[in-house]
Formats: C-alpha cells, sequence, structure tokens
C-alpha cells in the first residue's frame, strides 16, 4: 500500500518529538539525578554557585604519625620533621624535611622526590642535587625566579631550579656567643632581593651584593636567660611590607626601607584569641604567608591552628582546634598535629606541615 504523503509527515513529527523528549529527560537524569536538581551543600564550593575545591583539610603527602625518608605518592610518601614549606609558580611544593637533612619536593598530583640532600648524610657541602649535603635544613623562602633560599644552622644555603647549591652566607651571631637562640629561625625574600632573618634575640634584613648590609630591625635581647630557640615566621608581601612574629609574641611589619618594627595586631601577653588588632592573641607563631589579596596566614603552633589576619589587622582561626595534637582531615574545625610551616598558593590554598605530613586547606 502507497503511504500519502501528509501521512508520512505526521509520522515523522511524532518521531522527532519523542526522541526531543527522550532526551530532555537523559540530559535532567545525567545533571541532576533521581528527584530533580541536588541543594548546594558547603562541601560543593562558596555559596555564590561558584565552583571550587572542597573546604576543609586534607592529607597531601606523608603520614600524621609515621616517619622516614621514602619517595612516593600522596600517604606512600615519608617525611622526618618536616618544617618550611613554599609553593613555586609552578605549583610545585618544596619541604625543608629537617630530620632528613633534605629538601622535598611535592609536584601537584602529590609525588614527592628529593629534591637536593641525600637522607641521612649531614654535612654543608655545596653540589647538584643529591651531591650536596645539609646539617639542619630548617626554613624556606621562595624568589620571583624559583631559586630556593634555606635556612641551614647558621647558614644561608641557595638552591637554584636546576638543584644548584651554593651558601651565599654564613650569618655572625651578634656577640653573644655560641648559643641555640642565635640560630636563624625565620627567612623571607623580598622583591629587590633583600633577605629577612629572625633568630630567637633579633631580626634583621640583609641586602647588597653579598648581603653584607645588615639592619637589626628589632633587638638583640639579652640573651643569659634561656637557651630555647622558638622559631618566629616572616613574610613579605608585593609590596615590600615585611610581617614578623616579633619578639614580644605579636605581629609586627616593616615598610620597605623601614629601619625598625610597629605593631600590627595582636597581644604580648599571648593566648588564643580572635579580634581587631590588639584583642587578638597568638601563642607562638612558627610561620607566616601571605595571599595575592594581602591577607596573612599564620601557623600558631602550641594551639596548633590556622590564625588568618586581614589587612586591617582583624584576626580569625580558620582551621584546627585549640589543644589539638592529632591530625584529622576533614572539617576545618578538626584538629592538627603540631604545625611547623605554612604557605599558600595563587588560588587561595594552604599548605601545612603538621606532623610528618603535608596537608591541604581550603579555608
Amino acid at each position: 500500500m502507497t503511504r500519502s504523503p501528509s501521512s508520512s509527515r505526521a509520522r515523522m513529527r511524532v518521531r522527532l518529538a519523542c526522541a526531543a523528549l527522550a532526551a530532555i529527560c537523559a540530559g535532567a537524569l545525567t545533571a541532576c539525578g533521581p528527584g530533580g536538581p541536588k541543594p548546594k551543600t558547603a562541601d560543593d564550593g562558596d555559596s555564590g554557585g561558584n565552583t571550587g575545591p572542597s573546604r576543609g583539610i586534607t592529607l597531601l603527602a606523608g603520614s600524621a604519625t609515621l616517619y622516614g625518608s621514602r619517595d612516593e605518592n600522596g600517604s606512600k610518601a615519608s617525611f622526618n620533621s618536616p618544617r618550611g614549606i613554599v609553593v613555586d609558580t609552578g605549583g610545585n611544593l618544596f619541604v625543608a624535611d629537617e630530620n632528613n637533612r633534605v629538601i622535598r619536593k611535592i609536584t601537584p598530583d602529590g609525588t614527592v622526590s628529593t629534591f637536593a640532600g641525600t637522607a641521612g648524610a649531614q654535612a654543608s657541602v655545596n653540589g647538584n642535587g643529591s651531591r650536596a649535603r645539609f646539617t639542619d635544613p630548617t626554613a624556606l623562602a621562595i624568589d620571583a625566579s624559583n631559586n630556593l633560599f634555606v635556612l641551614d644552622g647558621y647558614s644561608i644555603r641557595k638552591i637554584t631550579p636546576s638543584a644548584d647549591v651554593s651558601t651565599p652566607v654564613t650569618l655572625q651571631s651578634s656577640g653573644f656567643g655560641d648559643n641555640l637562640r642565635l640560630h636563624p629561625a625565620g627567612i623571607a625574600i623580598d622583591s629587590s632581593g633583600s633577605l629577612f632573618i629572625t633568630t630567637g634575640v633579633d631580626t634583621r634584613r640583609l641586602s647588597g651584593a653579598q648581603y653584607q648590609n645588615a639592619i637589626t630591625l628589632e633587638g638583640p635581647v639579652n640573651d643569659s636567660l634561656d637557651n630555647v630557640l622558638v622559631p618566629r615566621g616572616v613574610v613579605v608581601n608585593a609590596d615590600g611590607v615585611a610581617y614578623v612574629a616579633d619578639l614580644n609574641n605579636t605581629i609586627s611589619r616593616a615598610t620597605s626601607g623601614a629601619t625598625s618594627l610597629t605593631h600590627f595586631a595582636g597581644v604580648s601577653s599571648g593566648g588564643s584569641a580572635d579580634g581587631n588588632g590588639s584583642q587578638a592573641s597568638f601563642r607562638q607563631v612558627v610561620a607566616l604567608t601571605v595571599a595575592k589579596d594581602g591577607t596573612l596566614y599564620a601557623a600558631d603552633a602550641q594551639s596548633n591552628t590556622i590564625r588568618k589576619i586581614t589587612t586591617g589587622a582583624v584576626t580569625s582561626t580558620v582551621a584546627g582546634h585549640i589543644g589539638g595534637t592529632t591530625l584529622v582531615p576533614g572539617s576545618l574545625t578538626n584538629s592538627l598535629a603540631n604545625v611547623a610551616g605554612i604557605t599558600v598558593d595563587a588560588n587561595g590554598v594552604l599548605y601545612v606541615t603538621s606532623g610528618n605530613a603535608v596537608v591541604k586547606i581550603v579555608p
């Protein structure tokens, strides 16, 4: 039987309509799942509908409790008292692995390798990669060309992106004798190449071709009472302003070219209070980092918390809880193990050395 053109067109319209309806249903199931659109949760990103990494604490590499020197991926890798940490322009992390006497590298996917030094080999030797030796690598700084600067006992070691290690300067003890508190404990670098160093008794800015120009921004204080070194964080923002965890247990700053520090946040009595200006308090800020918008983040030891300090000097606690001693990934209010170093990437994601691990924190 011959079909009429009009009946053929009608059947074609029905088939097209059915296909369109099926596509719409399939698309709805793919995008929304059963029951229609899912409500947005706090872990889905910010409240404005933008997608992004989930807020909270996650383990990036190493173990919260176990130690070692294994190069591997994620939790299969191991560290031994990691401290200073920085991030380069490619998103790679570098860690001063103190008790292994090496500098470790962590790629964005969490793969850990030994960048300079040899685990367990303690000395002060310049050279490339595994041929170099360190005595006590603690704090790190990084410049715009991705050169690393490492505090290693009284020496400042420089490591190029190709892992060539040199020793551009060895610090003097300021006449106090060979005391633990005189060891450098924090380091930062500004855009001109000047270095900022904290010790247990003073804060210095070193500049010049051989860092021969030294300005004492704070101290020195009498060293006769105590032989305990308390690390103090220091960082420089994009405008050349240095922020220091000062000898009064507060946060001070020095503008570019200044010869002394001025108070910025915190009260000298110490504590863990959040608030504006001197209403805030800190227990032991062992490391500082600064985001591209000028916000400071502090690794506050003893309380084992991460503190946020706005450009207006308002302090809040963004991760960890006071008195926590065990690393528990998950919520921002979960506990952290002892915190020792902190850095922030271009997206505002924090990376912290906690226990024998490196953790990622999205505040």
